[in-house]
């Protein structure tokens, strides 16, 4: 049976809670250079088919929880078409959330490093690191093995969420785009900051 999605959404009281952390988290990465510009985009997975997601063009170091953009997950439209639009790569987020059901809160920045080491690349892979533990495996004696997107264009993008499955490690939640950037999921915001840090740590030069 067809059920009408509510034309004037807003956040439940546990998700108000999500956004003030998520937005913590936005301003983070801003201050580190993650997200200089309007760069990143940050979402959380809502109740009744719905997403949070940031809204585009906006700085992402004043992002604030009423700024969030309600999506609906099937369609990927904005529930209010005449508000701010969300992020252009929001269908990442969405391919995110349709392919892994525990995903409820997505990060997406540029570090640096990351960004630098997926250039050129098909997937990424670490070896007797360490920190490799904190995305997954369980020993630093595995291999850890993160697949490289290509990065699409604007009109690409706008589908990009059924070429997101492809972009799955075995272990590692992590989609990374070639030379573009990282997005982490997690169930906090401060879970997928922590992936993002351990993936930036990974791509530095070795001590």
């Amino acid at each position: 049976m067809f059920k009408a999605q509510n034309p004037f959404p807003v956040p439940t009281p546990l998700e108000k809670v999500m956004l003030v952390e998520l937005a913590k988290v936005a301003v983070r990465c801003y201050d580190r250079g993650w997200s200089w510009g309007t760069a990143g985009n940050f979402s959380i997975r809502g109740q009744s088919g719905l997403i949070w997601q940031s809204p585009t063009g906006l700085c992402k170091g004043e992002l604030r929880p009423d700024l969030f953009v309600a999506v609906d997950l099937a369609s990927e439209n904005a529930v209010e078409a005449w508000t701010q639009k969300p992020s252009a790569e929001m269908p990442v987020h969405a391919g995110i959330y349709k392919n892994v059901p525990g995903a409820m809160c997505v990060v997406h920045t540029h570090p640096p490093r990351a960004v630098a080491a997926s250039r050129g690349k098909k997937e990424l892979r670490f070896h007797n690191e360490e920190m490799a533990k904190a995305l997954g495996v369980l020993s630093h004696t595995d291999t850890l093995v993160i697949p490289v997107l290509p990065n699409g264009t604007p009109d690409e993008m706008k589908s990009y969420s059924g070429r997101v499955k492809d972009g799955l490690g075995e272990v590692a939640k992590l989609v990374v785009l070639d030379g573009h950037g990282v997005w982490a999921w997690g169930k906090t915001p401060m879970e997928a900051l922590g992936y993002l840090e351990a993936m930036e740590f990974l791509c530095g030069p070795k001590l």
